[in-house]
């Protein structure tokens, strides 16, 4: 079993969130009105992602082997009701679309010439949230700063080609948890901002096939696998900017 812990950069970051808008403290609050919507759109960064090639190889070391494909940036929309004073609920729509070269395959061309054959490996996922989340009553203002999480349902898939060859890789689903620290600024009575901090690890186990048993790329002939059992899991903080309105 794997164990996610955070790493003291996380840490302070999500401190960061916490103790900034305490610098609001003693203006006038803004009520928020039972009922009311907020409707956002956001730009996320991501930390990490890795994608395990052979998750189901009888070779321990090899089942384990997985390539780091680093951060990524994505975006998403939500839609937040505020159920009181203290508490709000929202739906988050976000699509996690990402790819990566990782190799080249090199070979001769049948007139002699060496040619790189590229790899092109990585994911598209969507993910789906319901989340809650609950006002820390320590600031005051037009300042809020908040906990959250709840469930999420995740579809995607692998996407890989060599040179011209692309893999089929069916769309699978899974579900998930997430928790999240935020701080939100009402600029007005009828926008305003948030930033967020989100720990979750989508996880989505494929099977990928070539229609073929080799492909030809500029003149280099390249044998391709059979199916392939791998894994994606994109275990990285979650650094969230938004801009929402009222309604």
């Amino acid at each position: 079993m794997k164990t996610i812990a955070l790493r003291y950069s996380d840490e302070i970051a999500l401190l960061i969130f916490l103790l900034l808008p305490a610098l609001a403290r003693g203006q006038e609050s803004r009520p928020i009105p039972a009922g009311s919507l907020q409707v956002s759109v956001f730009g996320d960064y991501n930390t990490s992602a890795w994608l395990y090639p052979a998750s189901r190889d009888d070779d321990p070391v090899v089942r384990t082997t997985y390539y780091d494909m680093g951060g990524f940036l994505s975006i998403g929309g939500e839609v937040r009701m505020n159920v009181s004073r203290s508490n709000m609920i929202g739906v988050l729509f976000q699509p996690l679309i990402y790819r990566k070269v990782t190799e080249t395959i090199f070979g001769y061309d049948r007139a002699g010439n060496y040619v790189g054959v590229p790899v092109n490996d990585g994911f598209s996922i969507f993910v789906t949230e319901v989340n809650g989340f609950f006002n820390i009553p320590i600031v005051e203002g037009d300042w809020r700063i908040y906990l959250g999480g709840g469930p999420s349902f995740i579809y995607g898939r692998r996407e890989l080609s060599i040179g011209s060859a692309a893999a089929s890789t069916p769309y699978v689903s899974s579900f998930g948890i997430q928790v999240m620290a935020g701080a939100s600024w009402n600029v007005s009575e009828v926008w305003g901002l948030r930033a967020e901090m989100k720990f979750r690890s989508p996880e989505l186990n494929t099977a990928s096939s070539f229609n073929s048993s080799s492909t030809t790329y500029n003149g280099v002939t390249v044998a391709l696998p059979g199916t392939m059992y791998s894994k994606i899991n994109v275990n990285g903080a979650d650094f969230i900017l938004s801009a929402f309105i009222v309604l």
